[in-house]
């Protein structure tokens, strides 16, 4: 035990020393007062009678200084345990006659004398734990996974291991995503310490966790438990301090990407310089924390550059270890929501992120199979908005519709670059804050920016710091929110407005997510449809043409509302489902474009399709090859691979098996072998003659109810998703059709 240390007061001008040529455990000298300690596991009467001799000894010696002669003097007998009735005797009987003080305690007395720690973590408990509090106004479950850490070398950690690390002086860097579960992990490890504290009989460091987003503008290390003590409503600062100086608690510091700098120099090379500044007092109570004691500092790890510049500004040491938090994986996401009463399949497209799903939750996604109406889209534009909404609680000067902007106008920046998620600079990242706030970013702004949600270091051009968005999904959502925007005003003053510089097409989610934006704003298709007749007026046969069609069609536009044809010129898409007579599609020629995955399992003889004019398709999905109806709508086009016979709905449906199986095998591929949220209704029976369509509702009852499809309602249509889960179990029934039963 760290006895001696542990009575160590911050104004104190000498420890422990030799005295009277005899050692002393501690003496403790002020201007005031002096303390003398004699420390013993000891439960003998002789070794209380022996200690406290020597420190009457010793009191009597120093009080005859002349510079001693208007001090205090207190003697300090420590036992480990409680003083015996013995030992309490042996020194009253010493002390008879005597003008000097001697009191008999335990360590744990000592230590509450040192600092009140029951009261502190009794105030502790009774405040908000980091970004925890920031969370839905509406209650997240009370449901609780197993938290498990992972080391550089892969190796887990549990809490309790951790927590064993820390009492025993370990320093961490804890580093995850957003919505990962930071806040949530180390208020867990806060409980583990506060039970193993009173477990070992208040002898071991008790937690002291602290909200770094608190400390804005503080300079010293003694600034922050001033703080930190006003902010949780623990009278005793002072004993706070000296608790801290001692080594006697361990430091929990939680949020440091939540510090705002308190200048910004305005060069985006200068963000280290930044980060260096603004950490300086975390930075020094790292630095300052006695050897030995603990200490754990989490926050999102694209704050900063690199894990080495993360720990040199944090003032940690080289060598300390630097753990992560990572997403649930798919036990874990079943555990949560069990726990949290949810009886819905989980359709494949379900985020992993812990936040993210409670979010999902709270809002009431998760009801009842029937009453449940949150696709794909729906789900993660409510997702997009929390986060936002989530930050604005963070800094309050900034609205949650500002962030969600400026997150939106980076993932349309980010295709600038070539990729979906980016990268973007700083540069970057001031423009879309100007051009969305019409002004330079003040140092909350810069703060937000450098903390954007969704976002992860992508390294370095140059000496401009980069930075990716961390989820193709979540880069995509928000694309597709800033799609919308321009589609309702595609003016001058949007970078949308211009000719898009990338050739890659949105992907089947950002263009859900923007067609569902619309919808919720009630903006109806021939708007949309203007917005891309001024583009084809405007000669711009572009990706963001093709985006803006794709969107336009899925709010279902009248024949009458599409007046003229389009061309798409030099566009890669991801993916392009064909469904007949679609009013926008079979008006569009494709010309000299790239299509990855051309689904054509929807169609039928006698409608409407669009034309494809010199194009390349990497797989055309539904088809073993162009039937003699449909070959004039592709002119000079090549085809890298198309579905094998058995792969097709009328090879599915040639199979010597029930008519209910072959129908429910149609079925899981048009679901499970294609991106996206799901497929329409309508779209199942497509490519069935009239006798099989017929069997199609019953099918479905029969998949929802044996786990294969979830359905959702979405725009008054129920689309059937995948479960998650199950891809695996479906394309292996396509695959060996005998042993697949419904």
């Amino acid at each position: 035990m760290k006895l001696a240390r542990a009575i160590h007061d911050p104004t104190d001008t000498q420890g422990a020393s030799m005295q009277g040529g005899k050692e002393r455990d501690a003496v403790f000298i002020t201007n005031e007062s002096i303390h003398i300690y004699e420390f013993t596991v000891s439960r003998t009467k002789d070794k209380a009678t022996q200690d406290a001799k020597k420190i009457i000894e010793l009191i009597e010696t120093l009080h005859k200084r002349p510079e001693n002669s208007y001090k205090n003097f207190t003697g300090w007998f420590v036992t480990r345990e409680e003083p015996t009735a013995d030992q309490r005797q042996a020194i009253a009987v010493l002390l008879k006659n005597k003008h000097v003080t001697v009191h008999a305690i335990s360590i744990a007395t000592l230590y509450k004398r040192l600092c009140d720690s029951e009261a502190y973590l009794a105030a502790r408990e009774n405040a908000p734990f980091g970004s925890i509090v920031y969370a839905s106004q509406q209650a997240l479950p009370q449901t609780k996974v197993e938290v498990s850490f992972t080391r550089h070398d892969s190796q887990k950690l549990t809490v309790r291991k951790l927590s064993e690390k820390l009492i025993s002086g370990s320093r961490n860097l804890l580093t995850g995503e957003f919505g990962v579960g930071k806040s949530h992990a180390l208020r867990e490890i806060y409980f583990e310490l506060r039970k193993r504290y009173f477990k070992g009989n208040r002898l071991t460091p008790f937690p002291v966790h602290i909200n770094l987003r608190d400390c804005t503008g503080l300079r010293y290390p003694s600034e922050i438990l001033r703080r930190h003590a006003e902010e949780i409503g623990f009278a005793d600062d002072r004993s706070l301090i000296s608790a801290w100086r001692a080594g006697a608690c361990i430091l929990l510091l939680d949020g440091f990407d939540e510090i705002v700098p308190s200048r910004w120099l305005g060069s985006a090379s200068d963000l280290k310089g930044v980060r260096w500044e603004a950490l300086s007092p975390i930075r020094r109570l790292v630095e300052e924390t006695p050897h030995g004691a603990g200490i754990i500092a989490c926050g999102r790890s694209h704050y900063f550059s690199s894990p080495f510049e993360m720990a040199d500004t944090l003032g940690f040491e080289s060598e300390s270890e630097i753990i992560s938090l990572q997403d649930f994986d798919q036990q874990q996401v079943a555990d949560y929501l069990e726990l949290a009463g949810v009886k819905w399949k989980v359709p494949e497209w379900m985020p992993t992120r812990p936040l993210l799903i409670g979010y999902l939750i709270a809002m009431g996604s998760f009801t009842d199979i029937d009453a449940s109406n949150t696709t794909q889209a729906d789900a993660w534009r409510k997702l997009f908005h929390a986060i936002c909404q989530r930050e604005s609680r963070i800094y309050t000067a900034v609205r949650p519709e500002t962030i969600r902007l400026i997150v939106s106008r980076l993932a349309t920046l980010a295709r600038s670059k070539g990729q979906e998620t980016g990268p973007v600079d700083m540069e970057m990242m001031k423009s879309a804050f100007a051009d969305i706030n019409g002004r330079e970013a003040d140092e909350e702004g810069i703060q937000l920016l450098l903390r954007l949600p969704g976002f992860a270091i992508g390294g370095y051009a140059g000496t401009q710091e980069q930075r990716v968005f961390a989820d193709r999904n979540l880069a995509e959502t928000a694309y597709g929110e800033d799609l919308a925007t321009y589609l309702v005003s595609p003016y001058e003053g949007h970078p949308l407005s211009r000719t898009a510089s990338w050739g890659t097409a949105a992907n089947s989610l950002g263009v859900e997510i923007a067609a569902s934006a619309l919808l919720e704003q009630r903006v109806p298709a021939s708007t949309a449809l203007a917005a891309a007749s001024r583009r084809q007026d405007n000669h711009q046969f572009d990706a963001v043409l093709a985006d803006s069609l794709r969107v336009s069609s899925e709010l279902n536009p009248t024949d009458e509302q599409v007046r003229h044809g389009f061309l798409v010129e030099g566009v890669i898409v991801p993916f392009l489902a064909i469904n007949g007579d679609d009013p926008v599609l079979s008006r569009t020629i494709f010309r000299d474009s790239l299509i990855d995955v051309l689904d054509l399992s929807g169609i039928s003889r006698g409608e409407r399709y669009p034309t494809f004019q010199s194009c390349i398709f990497g797989y055309v999905d539904g088809m073993s090859g162009f039937p003699s109806w449909l070959k004039e709508n592709f002119i000079d086009c090549e085809v890298e691979k198309f579905s094998t016979v058995s792969e097709t709905t009328s090879g599915i449906m040639d199979l010597k098996i029930s008519p209910e199986r072959r129908v429910a095998l149609t079925v899981l591929k048009k679901v499970y072998n294609q991106p996206g949220s799901g497929r329409k209704e309508e779209a199942l029976s497509r490519g069935l003659d009239m006798a099989s369509r017929e069997l199609v509702p019953n099918v479905l009852n029969r998949l929802v109810s044996d786990g294969w499809l979830h359905p959702v309602s979405s725009r008054g249509k129920i689309i059937y998703v995948p479960v998650k889960g199950r891809r695996a179990a479906a394309l292996q029934a396509l695959e060996s059709p005998n042993s697949f039963h419904i």
